[in-house]
C-alpha cells in the first residue's frame, strides 16, 4: 500500500488552536513559517548557542509537520492542525516580535526536516523544555550544553533522535498559487524566462507596495533595476539585503504574490457583490442562509488577507461552521463579545474594517484582471468568448513586447491568431505549438494583468 504521507511538502499555512484540544479558544490560520516563529517566540533566546538554536527549530518545524502529516487532530474531527498547549504539544505566542537571527534562521530552513533514512516523513520531533518532567526527545538545557561543546546541529539532532535520521532539503511548499512564475537561486547578470516571471511577480506586488518602483522592461535581464526592486522587497520584509533571490527571498515572494492575487480576486468578488445592500437587515447567526451571508463571508475574508487571526472561509451564502469561527475571531481580534452572532454593532464593525483597509489600497491594486483559464483547448477553428479574451490578451502582451504581433480581435481563432499564438509561446519557453492549454493561458495572464497593472 502506498504511504500517503511519503510526498516530502509543506503546507502554505497552518491553523492553530489557542488552548487545550477540547477547550473553547480561538483558532488561528496562519502562514507555515509565522508559526514556528511564534513557537520560537515562546521558547528560544537570541543569545542561545547558533548551533542549539538551528537543532531546536529543526525539530520544531518536524514536530509540526508531523502533526500535520498524520492528521492527528484532523482524525479527530477538529477544525485545526495543532495546539498552543505545551502539555499536548508545543508553545506558541501568537503576534509576538520575532528576534532578528532566529527569524532569518526560520525563513531559511522551514521548508526542511528531520526524517528517518529510508523514509520521507517528518519524525514526532518532541523537545522537552521543561526540566522539571521527564520526557523522551531532545533536551532544551542539553542542546545548549552540546552545542557549548563544539556539536555541531546535525550532531545534537543525531544525539537524541538516533543516528539514522537525516534532514530531508527537498520538500516543496504547497497551497500557493503561483503558477510556476518564480524560481530560484536567481541573481544580477542571469538571463532568461525564470528572471521574467521575476520582473512579473515583482511588479504586480509593486501594485500593493508602492515602495518597489515598476521594472519598466520585463525583458528576462536580471539588471539594476531588477536588483534594486529586489532589495527593496528584502528590506520590507526582513530578509537579508542583497538583491538576489535566495531561498528566503523566494519563499517570502511566492507568499506576497499569493496573497496580491488573493485582494484582486476578492476587488473583483467586490464587484460583482455591489447590488447586495449593505445595510444591517437582521442578525445573522449559524444557519443563516441567504446574500448578506454572502457578503458577510466577502467582508471577512477581505479582513483575513491582513489580519491573521481572521481565518479564510468561502463566498456561499451559507453560515457554518467555517463562518462561525471567523466571525467568533473577529469579534475577539477587535474586542467585541465572541458568541458568533453577527448583531448590528458586529456588521457595523466589520464593514468599518473592510472600508479602511480597502480604502488603504493604492489604485493600482484595482486593475483589470485576467479571467481564469476556462478549461478548454483553443485552437484553429475554436470561436467564441474565451477566443476574444485570447485575442485581447495577446494584444495586450504585444504592447510591451516587441516582436509580438498584434490581431483582429474577433472571436474566431483563424491563422493570424495561431501565428501570434506560436511567436508568444516562442518567446517565453512554451512549447511552440500555436495551441492554447493552460500554461499558455496562464502565462499570457501573467503579462496582461502585469501591464494592466502599469508595469
Amino acid at each position: 500500500m502506498t504511504n500517503e504521507y511519503l510526498l516530502p511538502t509543506i503546507p502554505a499555512y497552518i491553523t492553530v488552536h489557542l488552548g487545550k484540544p477540547y477547550e473553547n479558544a480561538d483558532n488561528v490560520t496562519l502562514s507555515f513559517p509565522d508559526y514556528i516563529k511564534g513557537v520560537a517566540n515562546a521558547t528560544l533566546d537570541a543569545d542561545m548557542p547558533r548551533e542549539a538554536l538551528i537543532a531546536i527549530i529543526y525539530a520544531q518545524v518536524s514536530f509540526a509537520l508531523n502533526r500535520i502529516n498524520s492528521k492527528y487532530y484532523r482524525k479527530q474531527k477538529q477544525p485545526f492542525d495543532i495546539t498552543s498547549d505545551p502539555e499536548f504539544d508545543q508553545p506558541f505566542v501568537y503576534s509576538g516580535v520575532s528576534f532578528e537571527d532566529v527569524s532569518l534562521i526560520i525563513d531559511e530552513i522551514f521548508t526542511e526536516y528531520v526524517s528517518y533514512i529510508g523514509e520521507r516523513t517528518p519524525i514526532d520531533a518532541n523537545v522537552c523544555y521543561d526540566t522539571r518532567r521527564v520526557c523522551s526527545g531532545l533536551s532544551f538545557e542539553g542542546s545548549i550544553e552540546l552545542a557549548l561543546n563544539g556539536k555541531s546541529y546535525e550532531e545534537i539532532l543525531r544525539y537524541y533522535y538516533g543516528n539514522n535520521i537525516y534532514i530531508e532539503k527537498n520538500a516543496e511548499l504547497f497551497g500557493l498559487q503561483t503558477d510556476d512564475l518564480l524560481y530560484y537561486p536567481l541573481k544580477s547578470g542571469d538571463v532568461g524566462k525564470e528572471v521574467s516571471g521575476l520582473q512579473i511577480a515583482l511588479n504586480r506586488i509593486a501594485s500593493n507596495y508602492t515602495t518597489i518602483n515598476y521594472i519598466s522592461d520585463i525583458d528576462g535581464i536580471y539588471n539594476e533595476q531588477t536588483n534594486e526592486s529586489v532589495a527593496e522587497f528584502q528590506r520590507i520584509f526582513d530578509l537579508n539585503i542583497t538583491g538576489n533571490v535566495d531561498r528566503a527571498t523566494y519563499h517570502k515572494l511566492m507568499y506576497i504574490y499569493d496573497s496580491v492575487r488573493m485582494l484582486s480576486y476578492l476587488v473583483n468578488e467586490g464587484k460583482k457583490l455591489s447590488e447586495i445592500p449593505d445595510s444591517f437587515r437582521g442578525n445573522l447567526q449559524y444557519g443563516s442562509i441567504g446574500n448578506q451571508v454572502k457578503l458577510l463571508q466577502y467582508y471577512l475574508l477581505f479582513v483575513s488577507v491582513f489580519e491573521r487571526r481572521v481565518p479564510p472561509l468561502d463566498i456561499v451564502g451559507v453560515f457554518g461552521e467555517k463562518t462561525y469561527q471567523s466571525v467568533v475571531a473577529f469579534q475577539r481580534a477587535f474586542g467585541l463579545e465572541a458568541d458568533g452572532i453577527v448583531t448590528e454593532e458586529v456588521w457595523n464593525t466589520i464593514k468599518s474594517v473592510y472600508n479602511t483597509l480597502y480604502n488603504s489600497l493604492p489604485a493600482s491594486a484595482f486593475a483589470e484582471t485576467a479571467v481564469e483559464y476556462f478549461g478548454n483547448i483553443l485552437l484553429i477553428g475554436s470561436e467564441g468568448a474565451e477566443v476574444r479574451y485570447l485575442q485581447e490578451y495577446l494584444n495586450t502582451a504585444a504592447e510591451r513586447f516587441i516582436g509580438l504581433q498584434r490581431v483582429r480581435v474577433t472571436g474566431l481563432f483563424d491563422e493570424e491568431t495561431e501565428r501570434a499564438v506560436r511567436e508568444f509561446q516562442k518567446m517565453f519557453g512554451i512549447k511552440e505549438t500555436g495551441v492554447v492549454s493552460s500554461t499558455t493561458w496562464l502565462a499570457l495572464s501573467r503579462i496582461y494583468d502585469a501591464v494592466k497593472a502599469g508595469a
